[in-house]
């Protein structure tokens, strides 16, 4: 296991040729990594190249495949302060890995930046797990940039629960042929947090394919903005994309918005996109409660239930342990505020 902490990156390397570690130490032999690094795009891009004092580097080379996954745990443990932690990841070709990172903070106000440069090399495979809890009044601004060639497939998944405000910006360039990127992410909202999601799917060659589901809940003067972009290139023929944003709101004061775009410059492609906010389902809430089901009860099933579409899809049990365990914390408190525990 590698492991970011704070800023503290310890260092791992075998006899395969895989390294986790500081960027700074990498040997000759990987200065080719360089050209895969995303340039700055924003303010925040500067921010993150200007003040991170040192990049974690995970590179697994030709034809190997990790048998366990890479735990890494981004801290903020001082108040007041900025973080911008930066993670590489380059898969070599037709190589495989898991990589779940936990970002946590204190509750004192504080900011961070992180980004992440994934470079997946043709023919492998690469899973991408986030798990934000955040304290209640960091602000985050997060990026992920993901490059795939020719028949890689990537896999991300994002589950958001803490943060004052918290974006994620998740940009999947398609360039390989025959390559696929699925995005999932459950979230949810409450008291005065802002959750902004910002995705992109940029399909560069044929054969491509993208499925995105982003599936959230919001309560009491929460909010969460989603946009998202399917830009299908003028040679992407036969591309598959889709893009699906479903939202409920628990509370009359939640707010929610919902703007996903598409952009085809070819023919011969199948592109949709759909987006729902809406409270709980009565019917099913009705049906749960004739047969005998207590109305709290009901409504935590339902809620649960819409969650699980997205939820198993994560194939790393203390993951999802995790994310089971903040969620039933989550409408415990909603429901025992309301006076129905």
């Amino acid at each position: 296991d590698g492991w970011l902490t704070g800023q503290k990156i310890s260092t791992f390397s075998d006899s395969s040729g895989v390294y986790v570690g500081s960027l700074a130490n990498m040997g000759v032999d990987l200065v080719h990594i360089e050209k895969h690094l995303s340039k700055p795009k924003d303010f925040f891009d500067c921010l993150n190249h200007s003040y991170n004092p040192e990049t974690l580097l995970i590179h697994v080379p030709d034809g190997v495949t990790l048998e366990s996954p890479i735990y890494i745990k981004i801290q903020s443990l001082t108040a007041g302060l900025v973080a911008c932690p930066r993670i590489i990841v380059n898969l070599g070709e037709n190589s495989e890995a898991k990589i779940i990172e936990h970002h946590l903070s204190t509750s004192g106000e504080s900011l961070s930046v992180p980004v992440l440069d994934a470079h997946v090399g043709q023919n492998s495979r690469l899973k991408h797990y986030v798990m934000q809890n955040l304290g209640k009044k960091t602000w985050q601004v997060s990026k992920q940039n993901f490059r795939l060639e020719k028949d890689s497939y990537v896999e991300m998944f994002t589950a958001a629960f803490g943060g004052d405000y918290a974006r994620s910006e998740i940009r999947c360039d398609l360039k390989g042929r025959g390559s696929e990127a699925y995005s999932a992410a459950a979230y949810f909202g409450n008291g005065e947090q802002t959750l902004d999601f910002r995705t992109f799917q940029k399909h560069e060659a044929p054969d491509t394919t993208s499925k995105l589901l982003f599936k959230g809940a919001l309560d009491g003067n929460s909010r969460s903005i989603y946009s998202g972009l399917i830009k299908v290139l003028p040679e992407a023929v036969r591309t598959k994309a889709q893009q699906t944003n479903r939202n409920i709101k628990l509370s009359e004061n939640a707010w929610a918005e919902s703007v996903p775009n598409l952009e085809i410059e070819t023919n011969d492609v199948v592109c949709n996109h759909a987006s729902t906010v809406s409270g709980i389902d009565e019917e099913q809430l009705f049906y749960l409660e004739s047969k005998g089901i207590e109305t709290a009860v009901a409504e935590r099933l339902i809620i649960a239930g819409f969650f699980d579409e997205v939820s198993s899809r994560v194939d790393d049990p203390l993951l999802v342990k995790e994310i089971d365990l903040i969620l039933t914390e989550v409408l415990e408190n909603r429901f025992r505020t309301m006076g129905k525990l």
